[in-house]
């Protein structure tokens, strides 16, 4: 019984192999032929494959429409509910196809970590879960005789050769076909008028690229960047709009590149650029949204107010935005637009413009991801927010974060404990400050999570996080991540693909789809995504370390020996090196690389030595590093339940007893 049975013709077979070799690479079943469609055998082998298959992916183009073994197995598959389509080019598919959402990959050729290949791949197992398990009490019936495909193509050739002469007819019964052909021309236009309103649904994807400075001095970038991070996070509160995520929109700072191709890279249909002057007690702020299929403008607005209404200008820029597009949205799908208002203070806001700034300005050091003193100076930047405003939950919330990462970096135990519960405690706070404020949520539950180490406590606040930021690339990705490493394989592999719908430039986004698959153990996927991260930042931590730990798990040692070589983080490169020298024979350089990652990380690194204990087989070794780890609560226990380099103490009981202190299960 395949999974997934692929229907083309035969013309677009070379397309057809990228779907097949990209299914298959996932560890899909995937049924597809490769020989000339010719004979009974044919038929009885197809129609077999055809009933059985879990989804019907059928790929339409100009040839696939016109073919009728296509449409017959379309038709059979859409009245088995297994039908999930996709267009390969542009073409009018049949007319009893049109309503069926279909997946847009006419640009598609190959790459697995493209944001549309992702989405569509989520849609096609999400397909597959539910029919293996159907809701309840949507269990299909007994079933019902569907024709056979000989039977369906031969009708489908039939309806394919009426004339206008027989739809006209004469008599009586000429009446008959012509008053059936009205009804269906009306009913037609009406289902044309829906199609489209569901297609232009989909044109709600804004970006809104980083503000330039023109104050003439570089230092208040930070103001510009974050202005306009202010009104990205606005919008992206509206569940009626998508808005990709602000690490991807960064890309295009120096605008090198025309309106129409930033949105044709960044997925979406529109564009919110702008520039922000801030000089004495003014400031000013041009706005322009821009068509990014035409690059036209469509609006554009000038605010200029004094510097201590700096929120109610973001607010205001929102907001017409917003209504600029909800309207449309709204228009064209008869919904409800939410309604757009110019509070002057987003959820986890200030009034205070100074602890705004200094919010402003650690943010910017801590999205410079250089680690070590500038996480500090970060962390300085968010103490002086909440110096002048205490009930800052936007500055409790990046505080948190910093914390939790600073406390990764601590070697003193006393100084490590108090960064802990610091993290948690100032996560807690955001939360109860801005209850509907989705990176207060984040922040707590990577904190409770990653440094408390309380999968339960975590659990529903994670859930709080995705409620209140389903369109924040940001908290989709930390949600992700939490699934794959509680266990939750599938439900994070739904959530990464659209955060990269989000977020198809953040090198981070695609080390967190690597990590999600390789959690998996679905090692071939999780490669390109490795690759993909590293392509846009080579010097990025961790991705280099995991892409070597997937090619060790796939026995493609000399390269993962590259990979663990080329890991900038010593505490990852280390262990990486350790298994492999010893999986090879080289017991000496072996001991001699555990050495190294014991004399350089010390009770840091106690996870990272079961990895190594647990991989040479010494599991008593590993157990009892786990469970020092756990003493200091060392962060990468996170990963205890799901890391395929502990795999061999997955029967050992007291590797058991410390999953479930902490709650994994």
């Amino acid at each position: 019984m395949p999974d997934i049975f692929l229907s083309y013709n035969r013309e677009d077979q070379a397309k057809a192999r990228l779907f097949a070799d990209a299914f298959a690479s996932e560890g899909f079943d995937v049924w597809w032929d490769t020989t000339l469609r010719a004979g009974e055998a044919y038929d009885e082998v197809t129609e077999k494959a055809l009933r059985e298959a879990g989804a019907v992916v059928v790929l339409w183009s100009k040839k696939s429409v016109a073919s009728r073994w296509v449409r017959a197995e379309a038709t059979i598959a859409n009245r088995q509910k297994t039908l999930v389509p996709a267009m390969i080019e542009v073409c009018e598919r049949p007319i009893m196809f049109e309503l069926t959402q279909t997946a847009e990959l006419g640009h598609w050729a190959g790459d697995r970590t493209d944001p549309a290949w992702r989405a569509f791949l989520a849609d096609v197992r999400q397909h597959l879960a539910q029919r293996s398990h159907p809701v309840q009490g949507n269990t299909p019936g007994p079933a019902k005789e569907v024709p056979s495909i000989r039977e369906v193509y031969l009708d489908a050739g039939y309806k394919q050769s009426l004339n206008r002469r027989i739809l006209i007819g004469v008599g009586a019964a000429g009446i008959g076909l012509v008053g059936t052909g009205l009804i269906w021309w009306l009913n037609r236009k009406d289902q044309q008028a829906g199609a489209a309103g569901r297609s232009a649904a989909l044109d709600n994807r804004v970006a809104v690229l980083p503000f330039l400075n023109l104050s003439g001095d570089p230092k208040q970038d930070y103001f510009a960047d974050g202005l306009s991070a202010e009104v990205r996070a606005e919008l992206a509160r509206n569940s009626a709009l998508q808005v990709a995520a602000q690490t991807s929109s960064s890309a295009f700072k120096d605008r090198a590149q025309t309106a129409k191709e930033m949105a044709s890279k960044l997925g979406v249909v529109y564009l919110l650029d702008g520039n922000a002057r801030k000089a004495d007690s003014l400031v000013r702020v041009n706005a322009e949204l821009i068509d990014g299929k035409t690059g036209f403008s469509l609006w554009t607005q000038t605010f200029e107010r004094p510097i201590d209404n700096v929120f109610a200008v973001q607010s205001e820029i929102a907001a017409a935005v917003t209504t600029a597009l909800v309207d449309r949205v709204a228009q064209q799908t008869s919904e409800k637009a939410p309604t757009a208002k110019a509070s002057g203070t987003s959820p986890g806001g200030t009034q205070n413009v100074a602890a705004f700034e200094h919010k402003l300005k650690g943010r910017a050091l801590f999205e410079s991801a250089l680690g070590g003193q500038t996480d500090r100076d970060a962390l300085a930047q968010f103490d002086a927010a909440l110096t002048l405003d205490p009930n800052y939950a936007a500055a409790h919330a990046w505080r948190s974060r910093t914390l939790s990462v600073l406390y990764g970096q601590s070697i003193s135990p006393n100084a490590a404990e108090k960064m802990r519960l610091d993290a948690i405690a100032a996560g807690r706070k955001a939360v109860a400050l801005a209850p509907d404020f989705a990176d207060g949520y984040s922040a707590l539950g990577f904190g409770l999570f990653n440094v408390g180490l309380d999968v339960k406590a975590a659990k529903p606040v994670f859930a709080q996080s995705i409620k209140y930021g389903r369109g924040d690339g940001d908290v989709l990705t930390g949600f992700a991540v939490f699934c794959a490493r509680t266990g939750r394989a599938d439900e994070a592999a739904e959530t990464i693909a659209r955060a990269t719908t989000l977020d198809p430039l953040n090198p981070t986004v695609f080390r967190s789809s690597g990590t999600i698959a390789l959690l998996a153990r679905r090692y071939a996927e999780a490669l390109p995504f490795f690759e993909r991260a590293l392509s846009m930042n080579p010097k990025m931590s961790v991705a280099h370390s995991f892409r070597g730990t997937a090619l060790l798990l796939m026995g493609r040692l000399a390269e993962a020996r590259q990979a663990y070589e080329a890991e900038p983080n010593r505490v990852f490169a280390l262990p990486g090196l350790a298994i492999l020298d010893h999986l090879t024979g080289q017991k000496a350089a072996a001991q001699v690389n555990l050495e190294k990652l014991v004399g350089e990380a010390g009770d840091s690194g106690l996870y990272q030595q079961a990895q190594v204990y647990a991989m040479w087989g010494e599991l008593e070794r590993a157990v009892a590093q786990l469970e020092r780890a756990y003493q200091v609560k060392d962060a990468g226990l996170a990963n205890l339940f799901t890391d395929p380099l502990l795999d061999k103490l997955k029967g050992n009981a007291a590797y058991q007893r410390l999953v479930e202190v902490i709650g994994f299960i």
